[in-house]
């Protein structure tokens, strides 16, 4: 039982206990008013990545659930606590914190309204009120670095992200095993560019990296994309099916559909079985997974397709664990 509905429930007891009758109105959602969600995202719901993941999903939530949802977009890391407790003033019961430098404003906002139930993505610090959620898209760069190796004549490829946190550490070190297991001697270059969203300088270390050899590029971030299509290189994309940046670039994307764990949590909300921990859904609930290839799959060698699809169906039955690793690099 959650915070809030213990609290409910007292109050309803007392209530009963002095023989007065309180409307049902009075109570939550539980009580029959539709659940509000809402959602502060660090840049817009267009960027076709991690915002439109976010985006996406919440539209979806709010579909399966019924539910009333809301959301702020562009949001700085000094605005974050502010729109956090505001939606929560607003009587909002699930707030999401869809960023990975929001842990602070959400852990905050939690302590201040402990009838909301806030989740943060990649929290480093959870409350009885506050889970968090993580984007598993390592196992999906897996799956893009054993399709880089596969596409690449100089057995050199590359990778562009934006800040060293835990989930792209991850993402960079499943890349780099994905492309080891289908050539050992691939050389794997990476390169973090100091910003979530910074289009110019994502593409500015693309090229700097396709004239260092690499003809395949895991891109992490908004900009890489570009940098590969101007210099004729593939490119892998990220969260959604970005092939429309590039036709003949984009050789797939690792996806991630974001609805299913919303749903879930917005579920377990309504019906009083949400717990604060770490919710995370992957390839096995097929939340992660490979976009089309839009015909550029010849650029692969086609055992290395066949590697890939074996790769996910062992992940799926659980023979297969892509290693978690997020130590730093240099």
């Amino acid at each position: 039982m959650t915070t809030s509905t213990t609290r409910r429930a007292i109050l309803r007891a007392a209530v009963v206990a002095a023989g007065a009758m309180l409307p049902l109105a009075a109570f939550a959602q539980t009580e029959g008013e539709p659940l509000k969600i809402a959602m502060i995202l660090p840049g817009p719901i267009t960027d076709n990545d991690w915002n439109s993941v976010g985006y996406n999903g919440l539209q979806s939530a709010g579909e399966a659930l019924n539910a009333n949802v809301a959301y702020a977009e562009n949001v700085t890391d000094a605005d974050a606590e502010r729109l956090l407790r505001d939606f929560a003033a607003r009587g909002y019961d699930l707030v999401f914190a869809h960023s990975f430098s929001f842990g602070d404003a959400a852990l905050n906002a939690s302590e201040s309204f402990p009838d909301t139930i806030f989740m943060a993505g990649t929290a480093s610090e959870l409350s009885d009120n506050l889970g968090t959620y993580s984007n598993p898209d390592y196992q999906g760069a897996y799956l893009a670095g054993m399709l880089a190796a596969g596409a690449s004549d100089t057995d050199s490829v590359g990778w562009v992200g934006g800040m060293p946190a835990p989930n792209m550490l991850a993402n960079l070190h499943a890349y780099t095993a994905g492309a080891k297991e289908v050539n050992a001697e691939v050389n794997v270059l990476h390169t973090f560019i100091g910003s979530w969203f910074d289009p110019p300088k994502a593409k500015e270390a693309t090229i700097a990296q396709i004239e260092q050899g690499a003809d395949v590029v895991s891109a992490q971030g908004v900009g890489v994309i570009d940098g590969a299509a101007e210099k004729g290189v593939l490119a892998i994309g990220a969260m959604t099916d970005q092939n429309f940046l590039g036709e003949e670039t984009v050789l797939t994307s690792v996806t991630w559909d974001l609805g299913p764990l919303i749903t879930a949590v917005g579920q377990a909300v309504m019906d009083d079985t949400w717990t604060s921990e770490n919710w995370s859904y992957g390839v096995a609930s097929d939340s992660v997974g490979l976009a089309p290839f839009h015909g550029l799959d010849t650029n692969v060698d086609p055992a290395v397709m066949e590697a890939v699809e074996a790769k996910i169906a062992a992940i799926k039955d659980g023979s297969f664990e892509v290693p978690l690793d997020t130590s730093p690099v240099d």
